[in-house]
């Protein structure tokens, strides 16, 4: 969820700091107090795009960070995200800032590190769902209705069947189109195929072999200066008049005698004990390897020899030894292939054929799974809407056939879905995102996602314009479709309704004010008697009345809103 957004030079926002609690949060203000600029903000957060018009007047940049505390699930999915951009995750915590500067540049980090605006957009699908202004909603992506019909119709185990068997299909599309390739050039290629296979098969080349023959090559070309300087290096240590033994040696002695007189140097006695140990194994080891040293122009000149023919067979191939290692597995199965053409091209076409006959019936699976969803949820949607001010509306989910071209197979099979809408009776449905009004779109989203309560993938949703236009009976509707999605997820909700805000775990207030000339938008939690006096003013105006403020009292505590926190 989100626990903490922090503010700075947002338009009317000069500084806020706002911390949000579990369940139901509510923002609650006047028109034009700047409600919308918290939206903004979250907007912001999870990726929408932004110009300098947001930066208030005389301020070098607007700055949003926000905090979201994220586990089970949706911190898995984080998690693999971040860790696809090598960005530091402790399994729970995504601090996300966000800065626009004045002069239009915008910048974004997820756990201080720099992210680009499309990866933020991805990271935000995760975390947040925006609904109420129209560029913020989900609804009006083009996969918006497979997705949300899919995640009805729970079908996430059968589009990771499909998935699978989509990826088997495009592998032997890309394997038939290999051999296709490779078999159309094969007589040409042949006798070329054949030399470089019998070059390899004679070269015998050995992984790491250049390396060796290259540190061979200069133990034997430089074996007297090596011998000098290793006997020279014994000689300090162990041999000479004044070697390094026989000084640690002495040095050993003298706090042996140290160390009776006071028992704290006996960690330095013992460390020098190890050293003069090391130093004699060390003498030892040089003094067997330069025993070892000996001019040898014959194995020299043989080192050589095998370096060349090494450096020959890299050059006309133009690969390295590694590569040239991996090539000779290939020269084997396309002279194998090649050999065998028409046994090939069936295996290949055959392995195909039956990728596509798997790859369809998944397909229609999903197809017949969709069909009977769409009817299903067409009608309970529909159902849903009514109780939330919109009794003549309709939604259906229409599923039609899609042709993917050349490609054949959709990432999500053969169909694509649409949401259809129709605002009043009498009149047929048409696309959603062409018709609906933003109060709208927040309604029908609000029974989709009521449908969806314990399924959506998403920790928090914010709601703006959802109770646009309506009072009374579909307010407490609205409030209650709220109230039970707060189960489940945190949700945020900007209302200018009172047995809304009334609903709410957490209640923000927005207030604009007048400081040395400047107006300034102030967000603060109201809690105890500052939210009675706003639901006082929710429910009559600026001027709150012992009335007013008696009825705000009885709405917070009647049982639906007790309940309800």
């Amino acid at each position: 969820m989100l626990e903490r957004i922090r503010i700075r030079d947002l338009a009317l926002v000069e500084e806020a700091d706002v911390e949000f609690g579990a369940g139901l949060n509510v923002v609650t203000g006047e028109t034009g107090a700047g409600k919308s600029l918290l939206v903004q903000a979250i907007h912001l957060l999870v990726g929408g795009r932004a110009d300098s018009e947001v930066v208030r007047d005389g301020a070098s940049a607007t700055v949003v960070e926000g905090e979201f505390q994220v586990e089970a699930e949706i911190a898995r999915r984080v998690a693999e995200l971040l860790a696809s951009w090598s960005v530091e995750f402790d399994g729970g915590t995504v601090i996300v800032r966000r800065e626009v500067q004045a002069g239009g540049r915008s910048r974004a980090s997820v756990n201080q590190s720099p992210v680009t605006l499309a990866a933020l957009k991805r990271l935000g699908e995760i975390l947040a769902d925006l609904h109420g202004q129209h560029e913020h909603q989900s609804l009006l992506r083009p996969d918006a209705g497979i997705e949300v019909l899919d995640r009805l119709a729970a079908l996430g185990d059968e589009r990771a069947r499909y998935a699978d068997a989509l990826a088997a299909f495009r592998e032997a599309a890309s394997e038939r189109e290999r051999v296709e390739t490779s078999l159309a050039t094969y007589d040409q290629r042949r006798d070329f195929l054949l030399q470089a296979a019998q070059d390899l098969d004679q070269a015998r080349l050995a992984s790491g072999e250049e390396d060796t023959l290259r540190i061979e090559a200069a133990r034997l070309q430089y074996s007297d200066r090596l011998r000098q300087l290793v006997s020279d290096a014994v000689d300090r240590l162990s041999e000479g008049e004044t070697s390094a033994s026989d000084s640690i040696a002495a040095s050993a002695r003298a706090l042996d005698q140290a160390a009776a007189l006071d028992p704290s140097l006996e960690a330095a006695r013992a460390t020098l004990e190890e050293t003069r140990i090391a130093a004699a194994e060390t003498a030892r080891q040089l003094a067997e390897y330069s025993g070892k040293l000996e001019a040898d122009p014959q194995a020299l000149e043989a080192i050589e020899a095998r370096r060349e023919s090494i450096a020959r067979l890299t050059r006309k191939y133009r690969r390295s030894v590694g590569e040239l290692l991996a090539w000779r597995e290939e020269l084997r199965v396309e002279l194998e292939s090649g050999e065998d053409a028409q046994g090939t091209l069936e295996r290949v076409r055959e392995k195909l054929a039956l990728a596509e006959v798997e790859c369809r019936a998944r397909a229609a699976d999903l197809t017949r799974r969709r069909r009977a969803a769409a009817a299903e949820w067409s009608t309970k949607v529909t159902r849903d809407l009514k109780p939330l001010g919109m009794a003549g509306a309709r939604i259906e989910f229409m599923v039609e056939p899609f042709d993917p071209g050349e490609a054949r197979f959709a990432a999500y099979g053969l169909d694509q879905v649409s949401i259809r809408f129709g605002a009043n009776p009498g009149e047929p449905p048409r696309a959603l995102q062409k018709i609906a009004s933003g109060g709208e779109l927040s309604r029908v989203m609000l029974a989709l996602k009521t449908a969806l309560e314990t399924q959506d993938r998403v920790d928090v949703l914010l709601f703006d314009e959802v109770d646009s236009g309506i009072g009374g009976a579909v307010a407490h509707a609205v409030g209650e479709r709220l109230r039970r999605l707060a189960r489940h997820r945190q949700i945020i909700c900007v209302t200018h309704l009172p047995m809304i805000a009334a609903l709410a775990s957490h209640h923000l207030r927005v207030e604009k004010q007048s400081v040395s000339g400047r107006t300034r938008a102030r967000i603060e939690s109201a809690r105890g008697e500052a939210r009675i006096i706003e639901l006082a003013r929710m429910l009559a105006g600026d001027r709150a009345t012992t009335t007013t403020l008696r009825q705000a009292r009885e709405l917070l505590g009647s049982p639906e809103t007790r309940a309800a926190r």
